[in-house]
C-alpha cells in the first residue's frame, strides 16, 4: 500500500467521522433558538479546523492516484460520486459559512434561510456511501 493510499485512507476517515459529529452538533441545535446559534459557530469552526482539510486532502491524494485505466467502467462511478461528494460538502460549506455570519448578529431568520442549501448539501452522504461501496467493490 503507497503513502498517498495511506493518507488517503486517513483522511476519508476524518472526513466522514466528522460529518458524523456535524450531525450531532445540528441535531442539538434543534434544542432552541440559543442552541441553533451555538451549533452554527461549532459547526463552522469543525469545518475550517478539519472537514475543510480533509476533503481537500481525500481530493488532492485521489487526484495523485488517478491514471488512465481508472477513467473507465466502474472505477469512472467511484470517481464521479466521489467528486460529488465533494461537490455537495462544498455547497454545505456554503451554508455554514452564511449561516455563521448571521448567527454573529444574532440574525435567526438569515441563519434559516441557509437551511435550504444545507439540505442540498446532506446530499453528500448517499454520495459518499456509493463511492465508498464502489471502492470496496473494486479492492475485492
Amino acid at each position: 500500500m503507497s503513502l498517498i493510499l495511506i493518507i488517503h485512507l486517513i483522511a476519508l476517515g476524518i472526513w466522514i467521522g466528522v460529518v458524523g459529529a456535524e450531525a450531532a452538533i445540528e441535531f442539538d441545535g434543534m434544542n432552541d433558538d440559543e442552541s441553533y446559534i451555538r451549533a452554527s459557530k461549532l459547526h463552522y469552526i469543525t469545518d475550517i479546523w478539519v472537514e475543510i482539510p480533509a476533503f481537500t486532502t481525500v481530493l488532492a491524494s485521489g487526484m495523485l492516484m488517478v491514471n488512465e485505466s481508472h477513467l473507465s467502467g466502474v472505477f469512472l462511478y467511484k470517481i464521479i460520486f466521489a467528486l460529488l461528494a465533494i461537490m455537495f460538502n462544498l455547497i454545505c460549506v456554503y451554508a455554514v459559512f452564511k449561516r455563521r455570519k448571521c448567527a454573529i448578529s444574532s440574525d435567526l431568520v438569515g441563519m434559516k434561510s441557509a437551511e435550504t442549501v444545507m439540505k442540498v448539501g446532506g446530499l453528500i452522504i448517499p454520495t459518499f456511501l456509493v463511492a465508498f461501496v464502489l471502492a470496496f467493490y473494486l479492492a475485492w
